[in-house]
C-alpha cells in the first residue's frame, strides 16, 4: 500500500472514531418548538399568520374526523389541520392521526394533508441539518375501519396495503404537482408542463375504461387546464398553487366505471377578497354586481332569513361569464372558471342517466363554499352563461342553500374539486370520436 493510501486510510479511522465519540443526542425537550420558526416554510408561515398555529390546538392523539371532507364537514377539518400543525411543531412529542373512525376522506382533504405532511418533515429535515442536536419526532397513522378510505390513504403512501380489495380494480394517481406564480422566465415557468401531466392523467383515467381523447378533445383539456391555473396564480399571494388527482376502477356488470377526482389549491386571499380589492379599477363591474346583490339582500330581508353573507354572494358572482377582478387589465378576463364549469359538468354527463355516480364539482374559499352537479349547472342566457345555483336559473333569485354554503372556519385560499364518472359508451355520446 502507497504511502498516501496508508495516510487516507489513517485519517479515515480517526473520523470514524471521533463520529462515535460525538455521536449526535436528541435536542433537550423544549427546543424543538423554540427552534423551529427558524426552519420555517413560506407556507407554514402564511398559515400561521392566518391562526393554523396555536398551543391551544396541541394533541398526542389526533382523530381524523368521521366525514374527512371540506365539501360536508369544513369546520371540523380545518379544525383537524389547526390541530395537527399545532401538535407536531409546538411539542416535543411525535404524534398519530387517527383514521379508525373516518367513514370517507375527499380528495381536497387527502390533498392538503399531503401537502402538510410535506412540509412538517421538509421542516424536520432542516432542523436537523441546522441544529446540532436531532429531533426524531415521527407522524404515524392509525387505518381506518373503512375499505374505501384506506384504498385513499394507500394511494397517498400513508399505509402499505388495502385488505378486501376486489379483483380488477385499481387506480391512477396523479401525484401532487407544485406550480409557482409570478415567474418570468421560461425554464421557471412549468405550467404548461403541468397541463401536460395533468392531462395524460385524465387521458389515462379514460383509457381505463377504454376510452381516449382525440387531438380536438386535448387540445380542449390543455386550454380549459391552463385557464384554471391562471386564475390559481393570481389568487396567490403565497407565490405556489398546486394540483392533484386520483382516479379509480369500478367493475360494474363486467364494464369499467370510472371516478376521476381532480383539486387545485392556491393559498392566499379567497374570490371575494381578490374581487374587492381590485373594486375601485372595477368600477362597472361592481356596479353591476351591487344590483345582484341590493336584489338578494332584500329577498332575505323580505323572508326574514339572512341565509348568505355578503362574501357568499360575492362568491357566488365572481364565477359568472365577464366577472373577474382582473377585468380591468384585460377584457377577455372572466371566462376560465365557467369554461371548465361547463366542460366538466358536460363530461360528468354520466350521472343524469345514473344517479348513483352523480358528478359535483366544489368550491372551498375563505368562509364560501360553492357546489355545483348535474341539477344545478351553468345555463346561457342572452349570450352569456351564468350559474344562479337555483332551479329556476335566474341569477336574480336567491341560490338554494344546498348549493351554496356559509362555513364558520375561515381557509386562507381557494379549493377546486372535481369528481366525475366516467363510462366508454356515454363518453362517446356527450363527446364523438
Amino acid at each position: 500500500m502507497t504511502k498516501e493510501r496508508l495516510i487516507e486510510k489513517k485519517i479515515y479511522l480517526e473520523r470514524r472514531k471521533a463520529q462515535k465519540r460525538n455521536k449526535r443526542e436528541s435536542a433537550a425537550k423544549g427546543v424543538f418548538p423554540r427552534m423551529n420558526i427558524f426552519v420555517f416554510t413560506s407556507l407554514i408561515i402564511f398559515l400561521k399568520k392566518k391562526g393554523f398555529i396555536s398551543k391551544e390546538y396541541i394533541n398526542k392523539s389526533i382523530i381524523v374526523p368521521r366525514h374527512f371532507s371540506f365539501e360536508d364537514n369544513s369546520d371540523d377539518s380545518i379544525t383537524f389541520f389547526k390541530i395537527m400543525l399545532s401538535s407536531y411543531l409546538l411539542s416535543d412529542d411525535s404524534i398519530l392521526i387517527d383514521f379508525s373512525d373516518c367513514e370517507y376522506i375527499d380528495i381536497p382533504n387527502a390533498m392538503f394533508l399531503d401537502i402538510i405532511i410535506k412540509e412538517l418533515n421538509f421542516i424536520k429535515y432542516s432542523y436537523n441539518l441546522k441544529f446540532y442536536n436531532c429531533v426524531k419526532k415521527v407522524i404515524r397513522y392509525k387505518e381506518s375501519k373503512y375499505t374505501k378510505t384506506n384504498k385513499c390513504l394507500y394511494v397517498f403512501k400513508l399505509i402499505k396495503e388495502v385488505k378486501e380489495a376486489n379483483k380488477g380494480e385499481g387506480f391512477l394517481y396523479l401525484g401532487l404537482k407544485k406550480g409557482w406564480a409570478k415567474r418570468t422566465s421560461y425554464k421557471e415557468n412549468n405550467k404548461g408542463a403541468i397541463c401536460k401531466e395533468v392531462r395524460g392523467f385524465i387521458n389515462s383515467s379514460l383509457r381505463e375504461s377504454n376510452a381516449v381523447l382525440n387531438v380536438t378533445g386535448e387540445n380542449i383539456i390543455d386550454k380549459l387546464l391552463s385557464e384554471i391555473f391562471n386564475n390559481a396564480e393570481d389568487h396567490s399571494i403565497h407565490n405556489e398553487w398546486y394540483v392533484n388527482g386520483v382516479s379509480y376502477k369500478e367493475i360494474v356488470n363486467g364494464e369499467p366505471i370510472i371516478e376521476l377526482n381532480l383539486g387545485i389549491l392556491n393559498l392566499g386571499f379567497s374570490i371575494s377578497e381578490g374581487f374587492f380589492q381590485t373594486k375601485e379599477k372595477n368600477k362597472e363591474m361592481i356596479e353591476d354586481t351591487e344590483k345582484w346583490y341590493v336584489k338578494h339582500h332584500e329577498l332575505m330581508k323580505k323572508n326574514n332569513n339572512i341565509c348568505f353573507a355578503k362574501e357568499d354572494l360575492y362568491t357566488l358572482y365572481c364565477l359568472q361569464e365577464g366577472i373577474s377582478r382582473l377585468k380591468y387589465e384585460d377584457e377577455s378576463r372572466g371566462r376560465g372558471t365557467m369554461n371548465f364549469l361547463r366542460a366538466f359538468i358536460t363530461l360528468g354527463a354520466f350521472g343524469k342517466k345514473n344517479p348513483q355516480y352523480k358528478p359535483h364539482l366544489n368550491i372551498i374559499s375563505g368562509r364560501t363554499i360553492i357546489n355545483c352537479d348535474n341539477e344545478r349547472g351553468p345555463y346561457k342566457k342572452d349570450k352569456s352563461f351564468f350559474l344562479s345555483l337555483n332551479q329556476e336559473n335566474d341569477i336574480s333569485i336567491l341560490p338554494d342553500q344546498k348549493y351554496l354554503k356559509h362555513i364558520y372556519q375561515y381557509f386562507p385560499g381557494t379549493f377546486l374539486e372535481v369528481k366525475i364518472y366516467l363510462n366508454k359508451t356515454y363518453f362517446k355520446e356527450v363527446l364523438p370520436q
